[in-house]
């Protein structure tokens, strides 16, 4: 950090900063002074960054990594045994993060009366600041902030911490231009591993009303409990303020603010940011909105749609035509013809092209993301298979009986919502129990089985016998010998289909060979019943145009599986999508038949205007 910059609007030290939040006002009081020289444990004090009512920080030397920190120092109302178990319990759980895009806490401890936090030094400035100094940013370099925050938030929610004041302030830009989301202080702690008293504990004293006014969530103000869906709602916020400076719900007062978040909606980014992609501001709104089922499912969601906004290419604008016409001349009736004819051509056949090519931009973006989507599906369902295998008890129910091993894995079932169909296999293949049934009953496990046992840990699409599903084996071993498998298998169904139309914001169908497995249109809508009868209708081809009602529809197909054929087809609306050039096509041909009949009651009466110049 640059000691010649002015200690006192230092933004890593202020309110806002590395070091701000109830938790620490909690425990900090008057601090001692260290001299350069002195030690903590390893740590030998270099200078003083900075002091105030927080308490003191001081950039140290660790003589263990031979690295620089910052040491904040906590010594008045540490001495508690209650607040120095709480503080060092809650310092692990963010040290525990190890996140890129959250500040890194390095070590806890105490030297004799002190306690004191050792975090990553940080050098640049808060969000806060870099708002005040230079207001809003481009769109671009939103996005990317906007990214690096949904990936530190999604970090934090996979290991239980919620944290409920996600603001500028809280949110520091380094030099290299990387996000550190900072002050865990008032976060909310779910204690996975079962050290505490209680299942959640919150990182401030218990009761105490907790959050920023303006940046907390409907359900925050009305004091329920937040979730991972209230740091959504702040991220939101936070977004609206990068892309325009301004607060969505600002007002004179802190009750007329509260008000405003729980019933207000603040005004469009289409009317601020003129230009702003229309799929980044129906990301935010849907951030914003009052009821938390709304808002996007996840941080890692956030971070997933921002990437592929931000890297989807932009549809060719439409072509401006509007020349003005010449002044009407009697001799030039001719050169008027034929250049109202020009520019109602060039106007039909550019703005064909543009439509052409925005639609094919929009369906090579849901492509995208309905393979991510997948991806992302496929991931998780290894990551939970990998999860269940590594229970002891599952491992030693191997040596009991088949019914003991599926009351175990029902249990499970019923103990975590949404669980996939689970198998315990032997490990020459032969199925030793299932929590339900996908394929025929015990005995030799089928080929798809065995597909899976050949590549452990590797999630594929499969044919169960019943319907497609995807499905996972990995290995139950104990030391290097290898005595069985644990299958995990998810049906392809109607919770997929939505999945992929969350992300694209358009409608999907998802066939197989011989059957369609789920769709969000209507039961009469849907045009295609498997994928011979998409085939045959697209000729083979992977896009097609069909008409479903009144509206006419681009459809592409997605292919997921060659074996089992899998495909998602995505249907988007191209009335709705070129509505703005079909209206250019009107527009333009209504003015050309207007001239043109100008033109022609001009010619009509030509001979009497000559008449009269003679005259």
């Amino acid at each position: 950090m640059d000691r010649d910059r002015d200690l006192d609007d230092d933004s890593f030290l202020k309110p806002g900063g590395a070091f701000d939040g109830p938790l620490w006002e909690e425990l900090l009081a008057e601090p001692g002074e260290l001299s350069p020289g002195a030690r903590l444990g390893p740590y030998e004090i270099r200078e003083p960054i900075g002091a105030g009512g927080m308490g003191e920080v001081y950039r140290a030397r660790d003589t263990r990594l031979a690295r620089d920190v910052a040491i904040k120092i906590l010594p008045a109302a540490a001495r508690t045994a209650d607040a120095r178990a709480r503080f060092e319990r809650e310092a692990r759980a963010v040290a525990a993060l190890s996140h890129p895009n959250v500040v890194a806490v390095h070590d806890v401890g105490t030297e004799g009366d002190v306690q004191f936090v050792v975090t990553e030094l940080l050098d640049g400035q808060s969000l806060r600041r870099r708002l005040a100094d230079y207001g809003a940013l481009s769109p671009a370099e939103a996005i990317d902030y906007g990214m690096q925050i949904a990936l530190g938030l999604a970090a934090a929610h996979d290991r239980g911490i919620v944290h409920r004041d996600l603001k500028p302030d809280n949110i520091f830009i380094t030099r290299d231009g990387d996000i550190k989301i900072l002050d865990f202080g008032i976060a909310l702690y779910n204690d996975t591993d079962g050290d505490s008293e209680a299942t959640t504990a919150s990182l401030t004293r218990t009761g105490v009303y907790v959050g920023t006014v303006g940046y907390m969530s409907p359900e925050q103000v009305l004091g329920q409990p937040a979730t991972t869906q209230s740091d959504l709602f702040g991220f939101g916020v936070v977004m609206y303020e990068m892309l325009t400076a301004t607060h969505p719900f600002s007002k004179p007062t802190s009750p007329e603010v509260q008000t405003a978040v729980l019933r207000e909606n603040p005004v469009s980014l289409l009317r601020i940011v003129p230009g702003l992609a229309p799929p980044i501001v129906r990301l935010i709104e849907r951030c914003l909105d009052k009821q938390p089922a709304q808002r996007p499912k996840s941080g890692r969601d956030l971070a997933l749609f921002l990437e592929v906004l931000g890297t989807t290419d932009q549809p060719p604008p439409p072509t401006d035509t509007s020349a003005r016409s010449p002044r009407l001349r009697l001799w030039a009736m001719g050169a008027l013809l034929l250049l109202l004819t020009a520019i109602w051509s060039y106007v039909q056949v550019t703005t064909s092209r543009s439509m052409a090519a925005m639609i094919d931009v929009e369906l090579a973006r849901s492509e995208r993301l309905t393979r991510y989507v997948h991806d992302a599906e496929r991931t998780r369902l290894a990551w939970t298979a990998r999860v269940i295998a590594s229970f002891p008890e599952l491992k030693a129910l191997f040596a009991t009986d088949a019914a003991t091993i599926r009351d175990f894995l029902q249990a499970y079932q019923q103990r975590v919502p949404g669980a996939p169909v689970l198998m315990a296999v032997a490990a020459d293949g032969t199925v030793v129990a299932r929590t339900e049934e996908v394929a025929a009953r015990d005995g030799r496990a089928e080929g798809w089985i065995d597909a899976l046992v050949a590549a452990p840990g590797q999630a594929a699409i499969v044919d169960t016998g019943n319907r497609p599903g995807v499905a996972v084996a990995v290995t139950l071993e104990a030391g290097s010998n290898v005595f069985g498998y644990l299958v995990a298998v998810e049906l392809i169904d109607q919770r997929f289909a939505t999945a992929v139309s969350d992300a694209t914001h358009d409608d999907v169908v998802v066939l197989s060979e011989r059957d369609m497995l789920a769709s969000t249109l209507r039961e009469p809508q849907i045009p295609w019943r498997s994928l011979e009868s998409w085939r045959k209708d697209s000729a083979g081809a992977t896009a097609s145009e069909v008409r479903i009602g009144a509206q006419q529809y681009a459809a592409r197909e997605v292919k997921l599986a060659d074996t089992p054929a899998v495909s998602v087809i995505v249907v988007t609306s191209r009335d709705e999508g070129t509505e703005d050039y079909r209206a250019l096509q009107r527009g333009v041909t209504i003015i050309s038949l207007v001239l043109l009949a100008g033109g022609l009651l001009s010619v009509w009466f030509l001979p009497g205007i000559a008449a009269r110049l003679q005259s």
